[in-house]
């Protein structure tokens, strides 16, 4: 029976190691951002556009289409902007959980060149990543004060990376 004792040249267990990592700034964020919600609209409105055509309901023409179509489609209660809000909000959800919160990485974020890590530096996994989705509603949500926080923050965290503990670093693999 041999068991391993700790001996002067091995690494303690209780040592801690220093993670140097540059932060992102907000502009690259932002691009970030624009680049993964124009992904999510594309994707909401062909799949809407294939429904409709499935269907058989008109599709409104492009001089049509804009937020008032939406918001009176919504107060009407039509089926169709009603299912295109619900599948974009979803879809949105289950992208930034699985892209953000398990890979630490959307497309937007890869195209720019920044990552999500946590405090040791990993990926946030999917329990912070669900943490970190649920703080993004009320950081996106007032204005978006909370998103907006990342400008004047030290670290460039916004309201939601505090929340969950993560950190938007620049990509340097």
């Amino acid at each position: 029976m041999s068991a391993t004792q700790p001996n002067a040249s091995s690494p303690r267990f209780n040592e801690q190691r220093v993670l140097r990592v540059r932060v992102s700034g907000f502009p690259r964020r932002a691009a970030a951002a624009l680049c993964d919600v124009a992904i999510q609209l594309a994707f909401t409105a062909a799949v809407t556009a294939a429904v409709a055509l499935s269907l058989h309901i008109p599709i409104p023409g492009l001089r049509e289409i804009g937020p008032d179509l939406l918001v009176a489609g919504i107060l009407d209660r039509n089926p169709m902007a009603v299912g295109a809000v619900g599948l974009w909000l979803g879809m949105a959800g289950l992208y930034q959980l699985y892209f953000a919160g398990i890979g630490g990485q959307t497309p937007g974020m890869r195209l720019v060149g920044i990552r999500i890590i946590d405090r040791r530096g990993r990926p946030p996994g999917p329990a912070r990543g669900l943490v970190r989705l649920l703080a993004l509603l009320p950081s996106v949500g007032p204005a978006g004060l909370g998103w907006l926080w990342a400008i004047f923050d030290r670290e460039h965290r916004a309201l939601h990376d505090h929340l969950a503990a993560t950190y938007v670093i620049l990509d340097e693999r």
